[in-house]
């Protein structure tokens, strides 16, 4: 039995050296490179122990990754076997492919310092150089002088240094550890590339990075050779060959199955928040108008309710004033002629009775009411006669100095001084000079009888130039615009002024403050009426200092309003 079944294995043993042999024979090797494979049946190769995708190695030492794939297929086609050693960091592999203890590094980058003590096969990975950042950043250059993370002994580390001697480089062992720093902002950002990168992150389910790719780009890809070392030049030019010979089927599903870049969340593309930014931007501005428009329309409803309003007062006060008008006609056409028999009855009685203190007295009474009662009616006449004005060229200050004439045996009774300011050279104006004069005799006797005794009138009248709304306060019908040039009239006393009670009613017909049997209430209804048919204004206010101000505004002629 033992004898049959070294007969067989004496069989197999040649039948595997044809395979391995036949392998290699598959390859375009040389004698000396076939003697050398012959020579070293055993090569020792050094992964990355944390490097994925691209090699790692696991908890219980088994070789995986895209470079370990490649290794196990040069390993067939060779016909020698790769012996892997592990347990040792990264750093420390570099030093001991330095001192020649490993063979092969399976998946490193090319660099200048690399190159003093290994040989390099071509690059048959290539992945582009990428910054990972928490911030946003365009690139590299945006860092400065901040803080960058790179994993100790890669090439990065070299190419950063030598790229930018300002940055502030912190090396750590991993990638892990550079992400987890980065995420958490102990450092700016890390430079490594874009498969490790989003292998990484999507491994630890870190969810405040982002991938910035290098515009420049001098970053520029990271291409994975297999680093050789340097006494061994016949390995890296089989390798070389080995790695010629594989097919693009065997090359496609190496790097499908590892690297598998998912498309970056549209939330974390800056022209999404730039659009985003825009697209609210725009909305708001829509809103922002719609809002102003719907202010402004509410603006201009409010104003035209207003004028409306205004508009249907003045309607109801002239309608109400025409009713009073004929009214008021009427009733003085009715009571001026039984006044009349009255007051002739009076005169008789008062020469034919005789004369004691007592019917005196009587008759007087019966006289003074008879009077006041036809200065009501006449009045009422004056109110409501036709109010077509007989208008003629001619000057309000030679009006104003004819009304203060026929006043001044009251004003000089009472001892109240009158003081006039008229501007010389006032436009003249087309108006009724009779109208106007009991206007202003009107507002004068008014004045005196606020100040009773030891009083001061002051009138004046100027050319001015309107500045404020609050002169307009009275302009209900729009007669007169800001910055428009007027005559203006002001009478001021200094009485007691207007309660605030009666400024609402003061020009109402029949209203009056004077004390029962001293007035009509007709005169400021009256005086405002012939100041409307002037075209002008009136307004009465109370002054600073005492006694109040009756104001009028009239309109210069079209020549003389500049």
């Amino acid at each position: 039995m033992f004898l049959s079944k070294l007969f067989h294995l004496s069989c197999l043993l040649p039948g595997l050296a044809y395979c391995v042999t036949g392998m290699a024979d598959e390859l375009p090797l040389t004698a000396e490179e076939r003697q050398w494979l012959s020579d070293h049946p055993v090569i020792r190769i050094a992964p990355d122990p944390d490097f994925s995708p691209f090699e790692w190695i696991t908890k219980d030492g088994v070789y995986h990754g895209m470079a370990a794939d490649y290794v196990w297929l040069i390993e067939k086609k060779l016909g020698v076997r790769f012996e892997v050693i592990h347990g040792y960091k990264w750093s420390q592999i570099i030093a001991m492919s330095q001192q020649h203890e490993v063979d092969l590094l399976p998946a490193v980058g090319r660099t200048e310092q690399r190159e003093r003590y290994l040989l390099f096969t071509l690059p048959y990975i290539s992945v582009p150089g990428v910054l990972v950042s928490s911030d946003i950043h365009e690139s590299i250059e945006e860092l400065g002088s901040h803080k960058v993370a790179v994993v100790r002994d890669y090439m990065w580390d070299d190419l950063v240094s030598n790229l930018y001697p300002d940055t502030l480089i912190k090396r750590v062992d991993d990638l892990k550890f550079g992400l987890e720093l980065t995420a958490l902002g102990a450092v700016d950002a890390m430079v490594t590339d874009l498969a490790s990168a989003t292998n990484m992150i999507q491994q630890t389910n870190i969810n405040n990075l982002h991938i910035v790719s290098d515009a420049s780009p001098k970053l520029g890809h990271m291409e994975l050779s297999m680093g050789v070392r340097n006494d061994w030049p016949q390995l890296r030019s089989i390798l070389d060959k080995a790695l010629a010979s594989l097919n693009p089927a065997e090359i496609i599903t190496i790097r499908s199955k590892w690297i598998k870049f998912n498309e970056p969340a549209f939330w974390r593309d800056r022209n999404f928040w730039y659009s985003l930014l825009i697209a609210l931007a725009a909305v708001l501005l829509l809103i922002s108008g719609f809002i102003i428009w719907n202010r402004m329309l509410k603006n201009q409803v409010a104003l035209r309710t207003r004028e409306l309003q205004s508009a249907q007062k003045q309607l109801m006060q002239a309608e109400k004033m025409e009713t009073i008008g004929r009214l008021a006609a009427g009733v003085a056409h009715e009571v001026k002629n039984p006044l009349a028999i009255i007051q002739m009855g009076v005169d008789y009685l008062s020469q034919e009775i005789p004369r004691d203190k007592v019917t005196a007295e009587v008759i007087k009474d019966i006289d003074d009411a008879v009077r006041r009662a036809d200065r009501v009616i006449l009045g009422l006449l004056d109110f409501s006669r036709d109010k077509k004005l007989e208008l003629k060229q001619g000057s309000l200050n030679d009006v104003i100095s004819s009304s203060l004439h026929l006043v001044d045996h009251e004003l000089r009774q009472r001892n109240i001084k009158a003081e006039t300011f008229l501007a010389e050279n006032l436009p003249t104006m087309a108006l009724d000079a009779n109208k106007l004069q009991q206007v202003f005799i009107n507002l004068f006797m008014n004045a005196v009888h606020a100040m009773e005794q030891n009083g001061e009138l002051r009138i004046s009248s100027e050319v001015k130039r309107l500045e404020e709304q609050a002169d307009l306060a009275h302009d209900n019908g729009g007669l007169f615009r800001i910055n428009e040039q007027v005559i203006r009239v002001e009478v001021a006393d200094t009485g007691p002024g207007i309660r605030e009670q009666d400024k609402a009613k003061i020009f109402e017909l029949f209203y009056t403050t004077k004390a029962v049997g001293e007035g009509t209430g007709l005169g400021l209804s009256v005086t405002r009426n012939i100041i409307n048919l002037h075209h002008g204004i009136i307004d009465i206010v109370n002054r600073p200092q005492c006694g109040a101000s009756v104001i009028l505004l009239f309109k210069l002629n079209e020549g003389e309003n500049r």
